[in-house]
């Protein structure tokens, strides 16, 4: 009798025993699935684009020959233009950094030798490589722009020639450290694509111009930075 009581018992018991091994209990709310969703925190990829710029013409360029005593050329920079192609990636905390290589053109509109013009025609163009930094400034989520600030550092190679028929004043072709800083707003297409407009303020630092006051024997002027400015339209897309 005591052995069939003791069965029965143990028959009872095994569903209970054998539950923790053959049924797994759920995954508790809130676990590792929702511990990596953590949203704007993670990078969300990159994204490429393409901007245009229009160049002011509010731009100068000041140095000094060598005579004696020293002899300030100044030119005057007319409205050019220029473009770009970068390559982005997101970042935490509403970061974004790129690789952009920019083209700059500009005609140089006049020339004054110690504050008396004369009659020259020549331009500058800038190459650089540039590495950006930008912050997408946080907004609600009903506003139908994107505001940000960004700065960039690089190396631009410039190329000024300024002459006229028996004279070159103005000459530089070589690589100086350039940064930039930057400010703007996008404007969203759909979830992966969006216009871009910002203005860009641009220093190339210690300019080498080698000039000249007479003929076409060219002396090294006083290295001054070359500051221009700008405003760049762009389209952007996610990848």
């Amino acid at each position: 009798m005591r052995t069939s009581i003791a069965s029965i018992a143990l028959l009872a018991a095994a569903p209970a025993l054998a539950q923790p091994y053959d049924t797994p209990p759920p995954p508790p709310q809130g676990g590792a699935a929702a511990a990596d969703d953590s949203g704007p925190l993670l990078p969300r990829g990159g994204y490429v684009g393409l901007r245009g710029s229009m160049a002011f013409n509010a731009n100068r360029d000041t140095t000094w020959a060598p005579t004696t005593p020293p002899t300030a050329l100044r030119a005057s920079y007319a409205t050019g233009g220029g473009g770009s192609f970068y390559l982005g990636v997101y970042l935490p905390l509403n970061l974004r950094a790129e690789l952009e290589a920019l083209y700059r053109w500009q005609p140089i509109s006049s020339l004054s030798l110690n504050g008396v013009g004369t009659t020259t025609s020549g331009d500058t163009r800038i190459a650089a490589p540039f590495l950006n930094l930008f912050w997408d400034i946080p907004i609600p989520d009903d506003m139908l722009i994107q505001p940000f600030v960004g700065m960039g550092v690089g190396a631009a190679y410039v190329d000024t020639m300024l002459s006229d028929a028996s004279n070159i004043y103005l000459r530089q072709n070589r690589w100086d450290l350039a940064y930039s800083f930057m400010g703007g707003f996008a404007m969203p297409l759909d979830e992966t694509s969006r216009l871009t407009a910002m203005y860009r303020w641009m220093q190339v630092r210690d300019g080498g111009h080698r000039c000249s006051t007479g003929g076409l024997v060219l002396s090294t002027c006083l290295e001054n930075n070359i500051d221009s400015q700008s405003v760049d339209l762009g389209y952007q897309i996610d990848l």
